[in-house]
């Protein structure tokens, strides 16, 4: 069979009284290059499943295996299958006649082997009257695909996708005959991209009979479900939700109201109260030119209330030298020639492990309370990159209220100060950040707010002895006009050219009615709520 060929494996223990619609939605798929497996898995009702199979002759192949599951049903079709890809059918369920022809000319547009599509579907009583239907939001799955897992919204007879690719992370697993399929789901968000169809392909079946009704069912589900929580890890989270914290209330939400797993709802609830708290925390300093400055900025580190798991140090090798290894947390050198901020900060992120990492320049200093604090909203919030206010010259400068959906404005106006700044390790991953050595600091705040909202904490969480933003003004200006993303945004280029011709800047920013801008005090005191996603 052909790059466009398609088996659909259809899965059977006693399951006479509804097998024959099962076979008959397959036979009429409009699809040409289809082949149907009927699997009967040790059916035990006297020939009477065997006797529907036999009714269609050589239109389909019927293979025959001890009473096993349906796992190990579905993994006997797919060792057998002829076809590139592959879907499966319960013998309870009907497709409709479309599903495949549509879904294999989606895959050849998509033109990708590590696509898993699914789709919305209709419900159908034992009687095969239509009840119902799931539709689901496209453009939420569209932004945030894995949604479709960790909020249970997959339906496995809804899915189309490569056969290598099942087999390459090892089929189903036969342990788990209830939750097969979700957990086959779970090891393909790490491997694969699921892609919903909005449309409804399959008319899935109701009855008293189903197995997902039976106690068993349910406590393996839930404890599915356990795994699922304990297992996911900061980043896979993150992808989720923005932060643990975040990923558990959503999952708890879901598992609490539209599962039967109160007791992991619950679970889900504790984990999220402590998740803050055990997040791991990277702070990235580059220790500059002088040694003792250097020494400084360590030591405010050094006295968080709450410590940080590691401090990547970046500079001089022998200032690094100097500084050594030995401190209240761990030390992780990371020695470079380069003089290059961005360059610098970039070798320093590489090395960070924690979850959410700070950035730092000596000779500037952390607020005692900045890790805890700013750890604290970012998790609450579920808000990728953050910056807060800070301390300059004995006065507050009041860039905290800065924050939420601010692009474009901070094409013309970044208020952003990189040793105020704390991020989710995934933004780095994702290839946001410092990934031009040449570009200004302020263009890499742009590129987060260009995809991500930015939170603002009022609060001055860090002391910066001599700001950068205002510096870097000329160097942005020159960035923005020579990038093809940036450069159209006229108000905002207008507005920075302005400051920059300014002789000196005010102690407020005010912008004209006529640019639509906002007014910021820049050397303020802080009050009010963080300027928060």
């Amino acid at each position: 069979m052909g790059d466009h060929s398609v088996t659909i494996a259809i899965p059977v223990h006693n399951g006479a009284n509804y097998l024959g619609e099962a076979i008959e939605s397959a036979l009429c798929q409009s699809h040409p290059e289809t082949e149907i497996i009927v699997v009967d898995d040790g059916s035990d009702d006297d020939g009477q499943t065997l006797a529907v199979a036999r009714t269609f002759g050589s239109h389909i192949r019927t293979l025959h295996q001890s009473n096993s599951g349906v796992a190990a049903a579905l993994n006997t079709a797919l060792a057998c299958a002829s076809g590139r890809l592959f879907s499966w059918l319960s013998h309870d369920d009907v497709f409709e006649p479309g599903k495949t022809e549509r879904q294999v000319r989606i895959l050849d547009t998509l033109n990708r082997d590590d696509i898993c599509l699914f789709s919305d579907l209709s419900w159908i009583d034992a009687a095969g009257r239509i009840t119902g239907e799931q539709r689901l939001d496209p453009a939420a799955l569209a932004r945030n695909p894995r949604l479709a897992f960790y909020e249970g919204l997959i339906n496995g007879c809804t899915i189309l996708t490569a056969r290598d690719l099942l087999l390459r992370i090892g089929g189903f697993d036969t342990r788990y005959p209830y939750t097969q399929d979700y957990r086959m789901w779970w090891r393909l968000t790490r491997e694969a991209h699921f892609v919903h169809v909005p449309h409804c392909l399959l008319r899935s079946r109701l009855h008293p009979d189903q197995g997902s009704h039976r106690r068993d069912a349910l406590s393996e589900n839930s404890a599915f479900w356990s795994d699922v929580l304990d297992e996911t890890s900061e980043v896979e989270a993150a992808m989720v939700a923005g932060s643990r914290e975040r990923f558990l209330r959503r999952t708890g939400g879901f598992l609490r109201y539209r599962s039967p797993n109160r007791r992991v709802a619950d679970h889900a609830d504790r984990m999220a109260q402590a998740s803050a708290a055990e997040a791991s925390v990277s702070v990235v300093i580059d220790v500059g030119s002088d040694l003792e400055a250097a020494r400084r900025t360590i030591d405010s580190v050094e006295a968080q209330t709450r410590l940080p798991d590691e401090m990547i140090l970046v500079g001089d090798s022998s200032i690094l030298m100097a500084l050594g290894r030995d401190g209240a947390c761990e030390r992780v050198l990371r020695p470079t020639p380069e003089q290059r901020v961005p360059t610098r900060l970039r070798l320093g992120l590489t090395a960070a492990r924690g979850a959410y990492v700070a950035l730092l320049m000596s000779p500037d200093a952390f607020a005692p309370e900045k890790i805890a604090r700013q750890v604290a909203r970012m998790s609450a919030l579920g808000c990728l990159a953050s910056h807060s206010s800070y301390r300059s010259d004995g006065e507050t400068v009041a860039t905290g209220s800065f924050g939420g959906r601010v692009y474009p404005e901070i094409v013309g106006d970044c208020h952003v100060e990189i040793s105020t700044v704390m991020i989710q390790r995934l933004l780095f991953l994702s290839g946001v950040l410092f990934m031009e050595d040449d570009a200004p600091l302020a263009s890499n705040w742009i590129e987060v707010a260009a995809r991500h909202e930015w939170l603002g904490l009022e609060e001055p969480l860090s002391l910066v002895e001599t700001p950068r933003a205002p510096g870097e003004r000329a160097p942005l200006l020159a960035w923005l006009r020579a990038s093809a993303e940036y450069r159209g945004h006229a108000v905002q280029i207008r507005r920075l050219e302005r400051r920059l011709a300014g002789s000196s800047t005010p102690d407020t920013r005010r912008e004209d009615a006529g640019d639509a801008g906002v007014s910021l005090p820049v050397r303020a005191l802080v009050g009010g709520s963080d300027a928060a996603a």
